[in-house]
């Protein structure tokens, strides 16, 4: 491989229209690049939450993108916001459901369906992360009834808080309207009454989403489906002739010092461009494994 000098910076996918559908249309085997980063103006109580819930991204994604803005605060009128609206697919067959921690972000693949469908979610605190392994969706249940877990009935209790031994379906039930099982036991993807904690480390180990997207997900999932849980940090594909990087913060639990290096990020690299020549960008590469902002960059091109 060749060093590719550098003439415009690094280029990312850029858009400054309005897109605010979560469904992408499949891409071929050998193409992995959804969506498009957008540019937009924020409006009056615009804040991270609905900002999120509008263009489905996560507290941590627009943090990222972000950097400059306090998105603990909301946006003032006519404040200039990247949404970080352009994936990578994950590096995993493209059936059932896909979560990858790292990114906080589910991607579904509904069998027949042309079109690949992704969510940003809430995932464990550190300590309290769903295993990452393969399951399958058990069951799922509307207005679910929750039964609290002993850690989180200790949680609580170290609060003040007693919870009952059932919490029925309501406005204080955490799981929401919407729970999907996992075989994976006391593991949940389910709906939240806490909006601001997706894109954020804030479950006992379950997996939040927006009640708007679950909404969505919800009726087309059924008993049976694969899911499969990662830990990818890093990302690398092909769009066209193009090849793009994308890097996130890893798990702190889950970290490998070297894979989230600059030299095994670089090792990454090249390992996945083993079948087809490129010419890279490596300082862009050295670039991006420094900022980690979770959005796709091209870093190459094939010769």
């Amino acid at each position: 491989m060749k060093k590719l000098t550098i003439v415009a910076g690094i280029l990312s996918v850029l858009f400054t229209g309005t897109i605010f559908a979560n469904s992408y249309k499949l891409p071929p085997s050998n193409d992995d690049l959804i969506g498009k980063v957008q540019y937009q103006t924020s409006e009056t109580g615009d804040n991270v939450i609905t900002i999120g819930e509008k263009y489905d991204v996560g507290f941590n994604a627009m943090q990222k993108a972000n950097p400059l803005l306090d998105m603990n605060r909301g946006f003032t009128k006519g404040t200039s916001l990247q949404i970080p609206t352009s994936h990578l697919l994950p590096n995993q067959p493209r059936q059932g459901i896909v979560i990858n921690l790292p990114e906080m972000r589910l991607y579904y693949y509904a069998e027949g369906s042309t079109q690949v469908v992704t969510y940003p979610i809430g995932i464990g605190k550190i300590g309290k992360t769903i295993p990452i392994k393969r399951a399958k969706v058990t069951r799922k249940a509307e207005n679910p009834t929750w039964t609290p877990p002993e850690d989180i009935r200790e949680f609580n209790l170290e609060q003040g808080i007693v919870l009952p031994d059932v919490m029925p379906p309501g406005p204080d039930n955490p799981l929401g309207p919407y729970a999907i099982y996992m075989s994976i036991p006391t593991y949940l993807i389910h709906s939240t009454i806490f909006p601001e904690s997706i894109g954020k480390r804030a479950s006992f180990g379950c997996i939040r989403m927006y009640q708007s997207d679950i909404e969505k997900l919800y009726p087309t999932v059924n008993k049976g489906i694969p899911i499969v849980i990662i830990n990818d940090p890093v990302k690398v594909g092909w769009h066209k002739n193009k090849l793009y990087l994308e890097a996130y913060e890893p798990l702190e639990e889950h970290s490998d010092v070297y894979e989230t290096s600059l030299p095994g990020i670089v090792s990454f690299v090249v390992n996945s461009t083993q079948d087809r020549l490129a010419l890279v960008d490596w300082q862009a590469i050295a670039y991006i494994s420094k900022e980690r902002d979770g959005i796709p960059h091209e870093i190459g091109m094939t010769l």
